[in-house]
This record gives structure tokens, C-alpha cells and sequence, in this order.
């Protein structure tokens, strides 16, 4: 379950179903990603999606990779992933 937001642009397009708040080339991807975050019950669920550990600050973080195509990579979503629920997701795009 998304627990916390630490990204305002991800929090109102998952309370408000607003696409227009990001682009209409990778906005479905992302609101895929975090339907899965909002569902999934350990974290095998992410890396079907391509999820990757990232160690950088804190041993539990995850980023999901956005691509445009499954091809071009133009960001990616992070959280912290613990015990099912994932706390500070981010929005992370590429300029």
C-alpha cells in the first residue's frame, strides 16, 4: 500500500486521476508503477516491473525505471519499501 507521497505531482494524480498533470507520453506507465506500489505485498512485485534496489541512503529504496516506448528512459519512481508499504514515492525525471 502507498502509504506517503514525497512528490505533490504523484500524490494529486493518484487522489485525483488528473493525467494532464504529466506528460501524455509516459503519464499511463506511472500511474501503473504506482497502482502495482499500491497493491503489491512483498518486493518481487516491483521487480517484475524492472524495480531495482538502490542503496545510495537507506538500504530499503526501490526505483522503477519510466520509459517513453519501453524504450527511452525519462525518469523514475523511488520509495522506501517496507513490510508491503511504500512510504516517500518520488517522481525522479530525467531533463
Amino acid at each position: 500500500m502507498i502509504v506517503s507521497f514525497k512528490s505533490n505531482v504523484l500524490e494529486r494524480l493518484w487522489t485525483t486521476s488528473d493525467i494532464s498533470l504529466l506528460p501524455s507520453i509516459y503519464v499511463y506507465e506511472v500511474i501503473e508503477v504506482l497502482d502495482l506500489l499500491d497493491s503489491s505485498t512483498c518486493i518481487t512485485d516491483l521487480e517484475l516491473l524492472g524495480g531495482f534496489k538502490i542503496d545510495e541512503y537507506e538500504p530499503e529504496n526501490w526505483a522503477v525505471t519510466i520509459t517513453v516506448n519501453s524504450v527511452e528512459p525519462v525518469g523514475s519512481v523511488t520509495c522506501l519499501y517496507r513490510h508491503g508499504d511504500a512510504y516517500n514515492v518520488n517522481l525522479n525525471e530525467f531533463n
